[in-house]
């Protein structure tokens, strides 16, 4: 057993394997900047990245002397660093590669000047970067915080709306044709805050067995209502044409005519 496990060639081979993490982690930053990630059950990925992530870590270990890992474990931190910047409020999508790229960073068998280099160039890459972006987000993503409604929301702030009306809005938020959706924003600001009525793409979703790509970034806001807390209503008319209330009584329309250009910026919580 120990001969074959001493075997280079074998090592070489779960190496190039291991490849395929690297990319992975490459991927997956891709998409979290392009879209929303949801999973039919978060809690079931959760294990599952996990589990994967730690086998992983296991094969780089055992395979920490070819080139093919010595190159994996200079190049993570940089996909590792991207998925900290677009998730920062997710940390489960970025807290099990990083615990790999660091382990693997200080294990592998790259040379101590290679290792001093690329450290010294990634340290200031995630100072920097990580200073960048939260100055970024305080000076352009505004003192207002908004939430979409939906299930999973806070409760503290689910608690300001009529949670069952919530659902069942999100429930027929899709226009007839199929191409557009709505949502309901709580904005909590410095004054009394407010409730908007948003209308996004339904018809961009790349759609997976586990999982669905959901497109974000383009928008319309329809409506805003001055006060948050306020559960309105809302039908479609229909395929573009959406008529909602405040609870005063009073109906309005809106025609979704186009979509704002996509928000490439989201991540940091620039508006368009």
């Amino acid at each position: 057993m120990k001969t074959v496990l001493s075997n280079k060639w074998l090592q070489f081979g779960i190496s190039v394997l291991c490849l395929a993490y690297l990319a992975f982690v490459g991927i997956l930053s891709y998409w979290t900047f392009l879209y929303e990630i949801h999973f039919n059950s978060e809690r079931a990925f959760e294990i599952i990245y996990i589990v994967v992530s730690v086998l992983f870590l296991v094969l780089l270990f055992y395979s920490r002397k070819m080139l093919p890992t010595r190159i994996i474990s200079m190049l993570l931190p940089l996909p590792v660093f991207l998925l900290i910047i677009f998730n920062f409020s997710r940390p489960m999508l970025f807290v099990p590669p990083l615990a790999v790229a660091l382990i693997l960073f200080f294990a592998c068998s790259a040379s101590e000047s290679t290792k001093v280099i690329m450290g010294t160039i990634y340290i200031l890459l995630y100072v920097v970067g990580l200073v960048i972006f939260m100055i970024a987000s305080t000076l352009f993503g505004g003192s207002s915080v908004e939430t979409k409604l939906t299930a999973d929301s806070p409760p503290e702030i689910l608690a300001e709306y009529d949670a069952a009306k919530i659902d069942n809005l999100n429930a027929m938020s899709v226009s007839p044709d199929g191409k557009y959706r709505f949502y309901i924003v709580d904005v909590q600001d410095n004054s009394r805050g407010k409730v908007m009525i948003v209308v996004e793409p339904n018809d961009l979703d790349k759609k997976y067995r586990y999982f669905t790509l959901a497109e974000v970034g383009y928008s319309s806001r329809v409506a805003i209502h001055s006060v948050r807390g306020v559960t309105p209503d809302i039908k479609w008319i229909d395929g573009q044409t959406i008529s909602y209330s405040f609870g005063d009584g009073e109906w309005k329309t809106s025609t979704i005519t186009e979509m704002r250009e996509k928000n490439y910026l989201r991540f940091i919580n620039i508006r368009n």
